[in-house]
């Protein structure tokens, strides 16, 4: 009988805990001794596992910890840094998440009360960050009411205002100019919370803002995309980054196709000449987004080559016609990431898929065995 702890399972994504350190060492070089390095983690550690991206971090580095819900932030506990959930914590999570010290966002009176409550129930302090919309239009109390806002939560002894945060909404773009509007519409809000809270940490920047606007660290700063070994086109280049996850499946069938046969569901793809295709044990349930149908490309022994057809659910088909050497079933085929050099990152998949690289991480599902380098 095969000895089962000896399987190494041919669909996978490899994740290198080397990468994961360096990147967020080279991002808390970057930002310097006086500012704190909150590592996102949030979404399974951006599809890398969360157990992985969240020690490597703190290996790394990061003296905090970001998450965006309940359970994520109940597993990295342990692990003895602050962890922020920065969205909405789940209904009925509260009494867990103060009793466990998990620091929790507010921006409405609900919020406040519900975690006001649990405090009062588990008989601990609770720690709250204030989230402020200065001009995302998603989560966060607006500027004109966080005067009401702070007047509510000062009224509760059991609650600690640690924090005070926004998101930007553009800082990756090629024109910085909201994205410093939005920094003097947070500053404003840092000195009205100050005002009662003086010790509330301030941190607004996510990966662009803190590549390329040092006068945005503040007090942390909470990096995602860079942890992963990605910078936007803006920052290319400021500091040296390694891509960290590299998914892989199998060929399981090469055969040749005459010229006029088509591939696929649909028939979308006809080959022109004899053409050499290989079947790929992955597909649209394993986070290869159908986008890529006659539009991306995986490497095969180094090469290119073309995705034709429409990626179906668990399969797809590549043209392996450019491939030198013999390509049989078992071989590897890169998705994304690195290997033996040659390298095919999520924001090359993305661009072909119209989207961007955090999709394409993120999209890796847990069927899909993290198995750690």
């Amino acid at each position: 009988m095969a000895d089962a702890a000896a399987f190494v399972p041919r669909k996978r994504a490899e994740v290198c805990l080397d990468a994961l350190r360096a990147n967020t060492s080279a991002v808390v070089g970057h930002v310097g001794a006086g500012v704190q390095v909150m590592a996102m983690v949030k979404s399974n550690g951006y599809g890398h596992g969360l157990g992985n991206a969240a020690q490597a971090a703190v290996d790394g580095g990061a003296t905090w910890l970001g998450v965006a819900s309940s359970v994520e932030a109940l597993d990295v506990v342990p692990l003895g840094v602050p962890v922020l959930i920065v969205g909405r914590s789940d209904p009925g999570s509260h009494d867990a998440l103060v009793a466990a010290g998990v620091h929790t966002t507010v921006y409405d009176g609900e919020g406040v009360e519900a975690t006001a409550d649990a405090a009062g129930r588990v008989g601990r302090r609770a720690r709250v960050h204030v989230k402020v919309d200065t001009g995302m239009g998603r989560l966060g109390v607006q500027p004109e009411g966080l005067e009401e806002l702070l007047a509510l939560l000062v009224k509760h002894v059991d609650l600690e205002l640690a924090g005070v945060f926004t998101n930007f909404a553009d800082s990756d773009g090629p024109d910085l100019g909201f994205t410093e509007e939005q920094h003097a519409r947070f500053v404003d809000a840092v000195a009205t919370v100050r005002a009662v809270a003086p010790e509330a940490l301030a941190h607004c920047s996510n990966t662009g803002a803190i590549l390329r606007a040092p006068h945005m660290h503040h007090d942390l700063v909470r990096p995602g995309l860079a942890l992963y070994g990605y910078a936007p086109d803006t920052a290319s280049g400021v500091v040296e980054l390694r891509l960290a996850m590299t998914m892989l499946a199998p060929v399981t069938q090469v055969k040749t196709v005459p010229a006029g046969a088509q591939v696929g569901y649909g028939r979308t793809w006809t080959a022109r000449v004899p053409t050499r295709v290989a079947t790929v044990a992955a597909g649209y349930a394993d986070g290869v987004l159908r986008a890529l149908s006659n539009a991306g490309v995986v490497l095969v022994e180094r090469h290119r080559c073309p995705i034709v057809g429409r990626v179906s659910m668990d399969q797809l088909c590549v043209d392996v016609s450019a491939v030198d050497a013999d390509v049989r079933p078992g071989d590897d085929v890169v998705l994304f990431g690195e290997r033996d050099g040659a390298r095919l990152g999520a924001d090359e998949v993305a661009v072909a898929a119209g989207t961007i690289e955090r999709e394409i991480l993120t999209a890796v599902p847990d069927r899909i065995p993290r198995v750690v380098r």
